[in-house]
């Protein structure tokens, strides 16, 4: 660093250029360099006075954005000393088997120069906790022997291993693979079903439907979708219309602005007003890294798309927020419920307790403005309206 506590007479204005340590501020990528450049006024002991102030600034400044180490509480009393990967468990369940907070989970993996931080576990890999020279717990990764091939005279593939989920899967395919939200716009001008041959009100697969509207060529496929929710109702700052993809069509021919179509497939009966659209319904994904918005988020559950009244573990509710407000998928974010409104005898007034906190939820696909999120834990029931906040 520049010297600028020594010389005398004017001031003389110089740049510094300083350079941090390598500094652990990101779960994927392990270091990063962050370079400042500060200009300092030379004015004997006044300025070294500043550029002592303005280095301990940037200290404090650094220090707050580094994540907080694991500490030996961050680890659950009952953490195993060592666990093999089963088939059926998910990410979440193994980290919540050492940690109260397990989206802190990859705070705890020592760097192995064989592995990356693992976001993948398959059935057979260990994981051992210990901790280091500090005292520091962690975790070590030892990969299991896999799938065993029988040599023979001709070159095999072994099969590939099926990771680990980060969440149970089976809870929130449906909303992966036949739910969209989209903007209402899109519906203005949409084709819509007109009836089944032989003016049938319902329609399943294989069977003949006649829409109008603008439809595309012959040998075109075609979701047909529902409207569900429309979330405009809910909160005037939500945008978004929820869509249930009921099946598939094809285009077999058209005249004018009128199609015949043949049902490919039919997860429930289709019907007069059903619309036809070409959403995409591929590349979603199924991997999800739990952890925590980098950023202070603040969301409300809008409604739980199964119609349930009080919401529990492994429920699938739909928030406020989405990729607008800065949510991507595997963020996770704590629940806090409503505090309730109590009558005060002693100053005969009314009341609201604070909110608690009564769960987690992850966030497994994110529209613009709305996400869809399960609940991985609850304390109590969770309900319509309770907030959700940055971990």
């Amino acid at each position: 660093m520049a010297d600028v506590a020594s010389g005398a007479g004017a001031p003389e204005l110089r740049e510094i250029q300083v350079l941090t340590a390598e500094a652990d501020l990101s779960w994927d990528t392990p270091c990063l360099e962050l370079s400042m450049t500060m200009t300092l006024c030379r004015d004997g002991r006044a300025g070294a006075r500043r550029c002592r102030t303005a280095l301990a600034g940037l200290g404090l400044a650094l220090l707050g954005a580094l994540p907080m180490q694991a500490s030996a509480q961050a680890v659950r009393d009952e953490a195993p000393v060592s666990y093999t990967v089963q088939p059926g468990d998910t990410l979440w369940g193994i980290a919540a088997r050492y940690l109260d907070a397990p989206w802190q989970w990859q705070r705890l993996w020592r760097r192995n120069p064989q592995l990356d931080a693992p976001s993948r576990l398959y059935p057979g890999d260990v994981i051992r906790l210990d901790t280091d020279a500090r005292g520091a717990p962690g975790l070590h990764l030892e990969r299991g022997p896999g799938a065993v091939v029988r040599l023979s005279p001709e070159m095999r593939r072994a099969p590939q291993r099926e990771a680990v989920p980060s969440l149970p899967l089976d809870r929130v395919r449906v909303f992966l693979d036949a739910y969209q939200i989209v903007d209402p716009a899109q519906l203005d001008n949409a084709p819509t079903v007109l009836a089944g041959s032989g003016q049938r009100l319902l329609s399943g697969a294989g069977d003949t439907l006649y829409a109008r509207g603008e439809l595309p060529a012959s040998g075109a496929q075609l979701g047909v979708y529902r409207p569900a929710t429309d979330y405009r109702r809910l909160d005037a700052r939500a945008e978004g219309l929820e869509l249930h993809r009921l099946g598939h069509v094809r285009v077999r021919r058209r005249d004018g602005d009128i199609a015949e179509l043949v049902v490919l497939d039919a997860a429930e009966e289709i019907r007069s007003g059903d619309y036809l659209l070409a959403l995409d319904e591929g590349g979603i994904t199924t991997r999800f890294l739990p952890r925590p918005p980098p950023l202070a988020v603040e969301a409300t559950i809008l409604s739980v798309p199964a119609g349930v009244r009080f919401i529990g573990r492994h429920d699938v509710i739909a928030i406020d927020q989405g990729a607008a407000g800065g949510l991507e998928t595997g963020h996770v974010l704590t629940v806090m419920h409503q505090g309730e409104r109590v009558h005060d005898e002693t100053q005969d007034d009314w009341v609201t307790l604070p909110d608690t906190e009564a769960g987690a939820v992850m966030i497994f696909r994110v529209f613009e403005h709305l996400s869809y999120a399960l609940v991985m834990r609850a304390s109590q029931a969770l309900v319509v309206g309770d907030r959700l906040v940055t971990p």
